[in-house]
């Protein structure tokens, strides 16, 4: 597969790519250059910006994959992200990483998308909705394929995953979708690890409960520790 972006300005990156991928796979080290990068695409440099899509497209879309489990939504995703920090450039505060900002606009597309993409039901109780998404298998294809299976899961996932404040709603994506450690988590929002864990379950008492009020069933044991 290739991943391709349809940009403005005549950008057209092709990256090829192979299906799954894990997001810790494809995470760039910062380089050295970044924070001049940075100032450059701040101030209207657009082959800053073509450099920074050839710099954090493949996570991006990494990252897009895992939530959506569709290639053609993941790229829609990573698309409409780029062009959304294009439109947005003005507004990055340059002493600040790229990625982190980019992969939260691609969380928050990708949870819109899969809103929208399946008819919400109910019947699946809270614990057997992250369950799903997070039950450890030694096989990652398996994982990948048993996912494909609970699409419309995920749609409801998404939906409830929505209505959380936002630093617990992308706490619980990274973990329960991306599969992050809790310890990683930790290092990439600058919070001691131990607060990190309290927000965790903290994020997912919260979906317990909007899961069940939405639903109107759930046990109260969510998918996996910390």
């Amino acid at each position: 597969m290739t991943l391709v972006l349809h940009l403005p300005l005549g950008f057209n990156h092709r990256l090829p790519m192979a299906l799954p991928i894990p997001v810790a796979a494809v995470v760039p080290a910062v380089p050295a250059d970044e924070p001049a990068l940075l100032l450059r695409f701040a101030n209207g440099d657009d082959q800053a910006f073509a450099e920074l899509v050839l710099r954090y497209q493949a996570v991006a879309y990494a990252v897009a994959y895992r939530i959506t489990l569709r290639e053609d939504l993941g790229l829609d995703v990573v698309q409409e992200a780029f062009l959304r920090c294009l439109r947005h450039r003005g507004r990055f505060d340059t002493s600040k990483s790229f990625k982190p900002w980019l992969l939260q606009i691609v969380r928050h597309l990708a949870i819109d998308v899969l809103r929208v993409q399946r008819r919400l039901d109910s019947g699946t109780s809270a614990s057997a909705a992250l369950d799903q998404l997070a039950s450890p298998t030694a096989d990652p294809a398996a994982k990948f394929q048993r996912q494909e299976q609970h699409q419309d899961l995920r749609s409801r996932v998404a939906s409830v995953l929505a209505s959380l404040p936002e630093k617990y709603r992308d706490l619980l994506i990274m973990r329960e979708m991306e599969d992050i450690p809790a310890e990683d988590i930790a290092r990439q929002i600058k919070v001691d690890y131990g607060t990190t864990r309290w927000r965790l379950h903290e994020a997912r008492r919260l979906f317990r409960l909007a899961w069940i009020a939405r639903f109107g069933n759930g046990p109260l044991e969510l998918s996996h520790d910390a």
